[in-house]
């Protein structure tokens, strides 16, 4: 093991300083590319290495080998993975086991999975990327289009469950503030979905003009979840944070969706604020038009003033007006329907308007965070989702963007990865023999003396060989 070391060493000297006798002192970015490649072909080279005499130590404990019943099936078996490092590929012994198992004990020593041509580490980047990003570009971003985007969706697909906890509260805030919409979804099928999803937060802070930050903010999407059920974990996770009973008001934002609605069964004390967003574009259709627009001082003067009984009769007199006015046509039709469903709407949701103009509103941000969360990766490219895409994908991306990390471990679920599974118990004595190993590798060999042993330099004399030599005359470096 020492010699193929000391070997692995002296190519990777003899590269760099070839590298300068070739070109000397360049651009810092091309000679910064170009060493990194060096260094990477190195470190696998050394990996490389490191795993075969790994696998060679537990091939080599032949007595308890013989003990537990394991034999050798074949030897140097090639295995190719995709790492951190790029492609590496290794040999190692496939071996006959008790109870009629076959396997390769270094494989579970290394946590590497069957069939895997990706290792978790990376799958784990892939997965995380593609919270925010394409798969093609995520996969461009964390392997350099190494691995296709049909890959990284089956990381993506094959990630277990992830679900976002939030930790306890340090203050207990006096009121919470809760956002709730939806983002329109096309499916592949041609049609469409929604997922619902709500924000919960403190309050607002400001951070330059016409924008502020959420205090404490959480997201929680809801796709394919009964809104009951939906809500019910939003309390829940609430309840994680917050000491509930201290809490003294609720208020949340949202249009007038019965999903939405149904919060306030959840929470009983909250209090419903029609979101700004859609009471503008409400009141925007209701009166447009020359005959509508000239009622628009006197309509919103009404809301102002929560006369409801004026408003009525105002939208009775724009009706009127329309009639009179507009000969019989589509158009006529049209604006009539217009007038009649959104002067209902405003009626149907007349207190939570009047609710906006309460002294602890912060006002509503629904569409922003609709478009923060979900719309930058679901809706706003041209796109068609799957059920089973969308279902996992929304779960991974609320899960990014409350600051959570998908874990090797997560993206091996679909194996029902656990720490258990994933060792032989009953031979990790392997383990340890592969460690003693390596502690003798360690403590027999760790000196710059390695560089002395003239066989291994041969050849003519050159600049870079005379630089090698004068290295192994360099003893006890710290």
């Amino acid at each position: 093991m020492n010699t193929i070391i000391q070997q692995i060493l002296i190519k990777a000297a003899e590269k760099y300083i070839k590298y300068f006798e070739e070109n000397g002192i360049i651009e810092i970015s091309l000679m910064a590319e170009d060493f990194n490649n060096i260094s990477k072909e190195t470190a696998k080279e050394m990996l490389t290495a490191f795993i075969e005499h790994a696998d060679e130590s537990i091939r080599n404990a032949k007595a308890e080998r013989k003990a537990d019943g394991i034999r050798v099936q074949e030897r140097k078996v090639p295995r190719t993975l995709f790492t951190a490092l790029g492609s590496l590929t290794y040999e190692r012994t496939y071996f006959n086991m008790p109870a009629g198992k076959r396997g390769y004990l270094i494989d579970d020593i290394l946590k590497v999975e069957a069939y895997e041509r990706i290792d978790a580490g990376i799958s784990a980047g892939l997965v995380n990327a593609a919270a925010a990003h394409s798969f093609g570009q995520s996969a461009n971003m964390i392997t350099g289009g190494q691995v296709s985007r049909q890959s990284v969706k089956n990381k993506v697909m094959n990630t277990g469950e992830v679900l976002y906890i939030p930790e306890k509260a340090k203050d207990m805030p006096d009121a919470l503030h809760i956002f709730a919409d939806e983002d329109h979804i096309h499916l592949q099928n041609g049609r469409n979905t929604i997922i619902p999803l709500i924000t919960v937060c403190e309050g607002k802070t400001p951070l330059s003009k016409g924008r502020n930050k959420l205090i404490e903010a959480f997201h929680v999407q809801g796709y394919g979840m009964e809104p009951e059920t939906h809500w019910e974990y939003v309390y829940a996770l609430c309840a994680e944070k917050y000491d509930m009973k201290r809490v003294r008001k609720v208020y949340i934002y949202g249009d007038g969706a019965l999903w939405i609605i149904k919060g306030l069964d959840t929470f009983p004390y909250a209090v419903h604020i029609l979101d700004e967003f859609h009471f503008k574009k409400r009141m925007k259709s209701l009166l447009a038009g020359e005959i509508c627009a000239s009622y628009s001082a006197v309509i919103n003067t009404s809301i102002s003033n929560n006369n409801r009984k004026q408003f009525c009769r105002l939208v009775d007199m724009m009706l009127a007006a329309v009639h009179v006015k507009m000969p019989e046509s589509k158009m006529r039709a049209g604006r009539i329907k217009a007038i009649t469903d959104n002067a209902a709407y405003i009626n149907k949701f007349w207190d939570a308007a009047q609710n906006m103009r309460l002294p602890g509103s912060v006002g509503s941000c629904t569409e922003a965070m609709v478009s923060h969360v979900l719309s930058e990766r679901f809706s706003r490219n041209p796109m068609g989702w799957s059920r089973a895409g969308l279902s996992k994908m929304s779960m991974i991306r609320v899960f990014v963007v409350n600051g959570g990390r998908i874990s090797p471990e997560d993206t091996l679920a679909w194996k029902k990865y656990t720490k258990k599974n994933m060792e032989i118990t009953e031979y990790k004595k392997y383990e340890a023999i592969v460690k003693k190993q390596h502690d003798k590798l360690f403590k027999e060999s760790k000196d710059w003396r390695w560089f002395e042993v003239d066989n291994l330099i041969s050849g003519k004399t050159t600049g870079t060989r005379v630089v090698l030599n004068a290295l192994g005359k360099i003893q006890n470096i710290s």
